[in-house]
């Protein structure tokens, strides 16, 4: 049996000589199996030592960060961290640019009938100051006889409206297919246009070249409020254009209910034949057998669901 003295078990000389492999106590150098063994336990029995120090370290860590929330006082101020947290990752708002508004430049050079057309169309009330100060004609037309009224009414610049107005522009005025003001305005399905129009005298009734009327172009681009205003202020519901068809068998053609819903509210008849002899009435059933014959003659083909 080996002694161990004071001075081995101060100094540790005899566990080193066995970790080193020297000294009595320590195994052949040769390393036979139980050594092999010794050694891989020893090296297990590290690593699991290690992992376990490492737990209680990262528990140690996650104590020591938590807030203990004895008192009120505590949550207080958990609360006001977490503020002045938030408010350290907000990005303050943006101070708006004091940028002066580039004021439009006076026109100087005439304004011949081509750019007065198309500013009109876009809105361009400096160029149209020009041409009117300058004397020119506010119900100048184009080959197609469209006058800036026309080209205003149809796009909704409801200022520049009441500016070729005021200078006197025809608030009748036709275009080649005698469509007055009030048909693009309708086209277009700018209400508050409509009006002006309506105020100024403009015809309710205006035809154009194949009779239709206003009440005709409100139903086909379904501007359903275009159409409620033109019947309050004395459009004829069952005006028939050159094929003899009323708004009612424009709606019914179109498919649009809430139009035909107004119209019957108003007393549209539902008797008016057209040129076919066709009345809204047998113009929906033609138009249900039509979705009804579509409907089976697809249906046995053999992309199509069940």
């Amino acid at each position: 049996m080996d002694t161990i003295s004071i001075q081995q078990l101060v100094c540790g000389d005899r566990v080193e000589r066995k970790v080193l492999g020297c000294g009595p106590g320590a195994p052949d150098p040769g390393g036979g199996p139980r050594a092999w063994r010794l050694g891989a336990q020893e090296a297990v029995a590290r690593e699991r030592w290690k992992l376990e120090e490492e737990k209680k370290k990262k528990v140690e860590r996650f104590n020591s960060s938590r807030l203990n929330l004895e008192t009120l006082a505590d949550l207080e101020n958990l609360v006001q961290r977490r503020r002045e947290k938030r408010l350290k990752r907000r990005v303050p708002p943006r101070a708006p640019e004091s940028m002066a508004k580039p004021q439009p430049q006076a026109q100087r050079e005439p304004v011949d009938l081509e750019m007065f057309l198309k500013a009109a169309a876009e809105n361009q009330e400096a160029l149209i100051d020009k041409y009117l100060t300058d004397g020119g004609d506010p119900s100048a037309h184009d080959k197609l006889h469209r006058t800036a009224l026309h080209w205003a009414c149809l796009k909704g610049h409801g200022q520049l409206v009441n500016r070729l107005l005021e200078a006197g522009a025809a608030v009748d005025a036709r275009d080649l297919l005698d469509r007055t003001p009030v048909f693009w305005a309708c086209r277009g399905g700018h209400l508050d246009i409509l009006k002006q129009l309506l105020n100024q005298g403009a015809q309710v009734n205006a035809r154009d070249k194949i009779w239709s009327t206003p009440l005709h172009v409100a139903v086909r681009t379904r501007h359903c409020d275009c159409l409620e205003h033109l019947i309050a202020c004395g459009a004829h519901l069952d005006a028939q254009d050159k094929e003899g068809d009323t708004a009612l068998h424009e709606a019914v053609r179109h498919g649009h209910y809430k139009a035909m819903k107004v119209l019957l509210l108003y007393g549209a008849k539902l008797g008016v034949q057209n040129a076919a002899s066709v009345t809204p009435v047998q113009l929906a059933r033609d138009w249900q057998r039509g979705i009804r014959e579509a409907l089976q003659a697809h249906a046995g083909h053999p992309r199509t669901r069940s």
